[in-house]
């Protein structure tokens, strides 16, 4: 084994970054950077030896260590003892999820120490954390989506419970989503063999809107348990209904303004018409208590209360699917930073497309502590500018040696563009479906505007009189008199053409002056003067 890290002087030291792509761990080759957190980074990487892709998780508490080249230092000699506290309880997580074999809970493939500091190899899932997919939902989620949701987290946590091991870190974006099997229980860096333990607690690992009041100390009367996985996954159902964390625990007990389950299951019914069962409102109740002895003591006694029946077909579940007209897909663009990311999950790969770089990846990780190895692996669609780029740039050179030729990119005259008149466009919102954005043109002038289709019609206004209409006899007696129009007055060639840009004007321009509403206009004249010159020969 290793021995412990040592200090390296600061001048060399750099902060903690991952590993770069192409780096070699045993048999285990570094694809990318998945994620990074307070106590370690998350990479994809390619296992020679099955010929599978996986995610491995390295040990680098951030507070303690840097990095000098491919090996872990500490930043001073009396981190040391901290973190190989930490260390070991990274191979004991490791070592625990090893023993469990349950679709639910992360397998653990490989542990071992180097770099002066450990890794853990772990399969590659596919989808999203729970954290993420509540952020995208349209409404809160129906209690038969719930309920399956339940079962399986129950499920793990039972078998964690029955090795005396409390998961304390129970929290949206420790439940991965896969596309298609059970929720997946994650990051087990909290947990500690609880059970039956006297020995003064560690130092408090937690996440403040869902651990319950007595992961917040250490007195002999506050000791933890399975009714502490209790209040941890009813504060995680009761946030996806209330679209946002539950109030802290910490604050609770000062002042609790929580909104009860049962108000807030009313809200829910009067706003998106969802009805949930008195049996799930009693129960979150119940989990909810500051008090862990009013909570139920166990995951039998909560399911008791939940009305819980087992599930099956879990290996077949659909969570978009199931959810219905309630999941709406997520609006990122490619080569978009992810920002409500998924960083906290682990996925497993199911095609060759997962064994992409995550420099392709359209989704990238955000960083949270104690994360496990996470991913979002789904192949995104083609973005629109790669496809097809030639035509438009064709187009575009046309139409600006079409702007060389004519000359005119706008009148002397033209306003300032708050300033333009926007009459000639009336009504056109009715005839004209609106066009979608395209991607700009890469050309040499600055901005460059989308362009038209040929058969979108140009804006014409109605044709005005040019010419005062000649006198008439004065109308009866109480007959009001209509007033003759006026004279219009001179417009440019924004004024003309107010939709488009100067790469698109001169054309709409050309089109306009065939009007006689615009003919005689000074612009118009000016433009066709143009034309004429342009076209003799000798340019005179």
């Amino acid at each position: 084994m290793p021995s412990t890290p040592q200090p390296v002087n600061a001048a060399i030291r750099r902060p903690s970054q991952g590993l770069p792509p192409g780096t070699r761990l045993g048999e285990f080759e570094l694809h990318g950077l998945l994620g990074a957190g307070g106590f370690g980074m998350v990479y994809r990487a390619y296992d020679h030896s099955l010929h599978r892709t996986v995610a491995i998780k390295e040990y680098l508490p951030g507070g303690l260590a840097d990095r000098a080249g491919h090996a872990v230092t500490l930043r001073t000699e009396a981190d040391a003892r901290r973190f190989q506290a930490g260390l070991r309880s990274f191979m004991n997580e490791a070592r625990l999820l090893a023993q469990f074999d349950h679709p639910s809970l992360v397998k653990v493939l490989r542990v071992w120490e180097q770099n002066g500091t450990a890794y853990m190899a772990m399969p590659l899932y596919q989808g999203m954390t729970l954290k993420d997919a509540c952020a995208q939902m349209r409404a809160p989620p129906p209690e038969p989506w719930l309920r399956k949701l339940l079962w399986s987290v129950l499920q793990a946590l039972d078998l964690l419970h029955r090795r005396d091991t409390v998961h304390r870190d129970i929290s949206p974006d420790n439940i991965f989503l896969q596309d298609v099997g059970p929720p997946v229980l994650l990051d087990l860096g909290a947990a500690r063999q609880a059970l039956g333990q006297d020995e003064p607690q560690h130092t408090a690992i937690l996440k403040v809107n869902y651990a319950p009041i007595e992961q917040y100390a250490d007195a002999q009367g506050m000791r933890q348990g399975p009714w502490s996985d209790v209040y941890a996954l009813a504060a995680v159902v009761y946030g996806c209904l209330d679209r946002a964390p539950p109030l802290p625990a910490s604050v609770r007990v000062l002042r609790d303004t929580m909104r009860p389950p049962a108000e807030l299951a009313d809200a829910l019914h009067l706003a998106h018409g969802l009805t949930y069962t008195p049996a799930l409102v009693e129960a979150l109740t119940a989990a909810l208590a500051l008090d862990p002895d009013r909570r139920p003591r166990d995951l039998a006694a909560f399911g008791a209360l939940l009305q819980l029946q087992p599930v099956p077909g879990m290996e077949r579940f659909d969570w978009r699917a199931e959810l219905g007209p309630g999941w709406q897909a997520p609006r990122q663009a490619m080569g978009q930073e992810h920002a409500q990311e998924p960083t906290s999950a682990q996925t497993q790969e199911s095609g060759p497309h997962s064994t992409l770089d995550s420099a392709t990846d359209w989704r990238a990780p955000t960083t949270a502590a104690g994360q496990a190895a996470a991913a979002l692996t789904t192949p995104p669609s083609a973005p629109a500018g790669r496809r097809a780029w030639w035509p438009k740039a064709g187009v575009a050179a046309l139409i600006l040696g079409l702007l060389a030729a004519v000359g005119i990119v706008a009148s002397p005259g033209d306003p300032p563009a708050a300033a333009v008149a926007t009459a000639p466009a009336t009504g056109r919102a009715s005839a004209v479906a609106p066009m979608p954005a395209k991607p700009p043109v890469a050309v040499e002038t600055p901005v460059v505007g989308t362009l038209p289709p040929a058969a979108v019609p140009v804006p014409v206004a109605p044709a005005p009189t040019l010419q005062a209409p000649p006198a008439s006899a004065p109308p009866p007696a109480g007959v009001r008199r209509t007033p003759a129009p006026a004279t219009p007055r001179t417009l440019s060639a924004a004024q003309i053409c107010p939709d488009s840009n100067f790469i698109t004007r001169p054309m709409c321009l050309f089109r306009a002056c065939q009007q006689a509403a615009y003919a005689a206009m000074p612009v118009c004249v000016e433009n066709m003067r143009r034309l004429r010159e342009n076209a003799r020969p000798d340019g005179h």
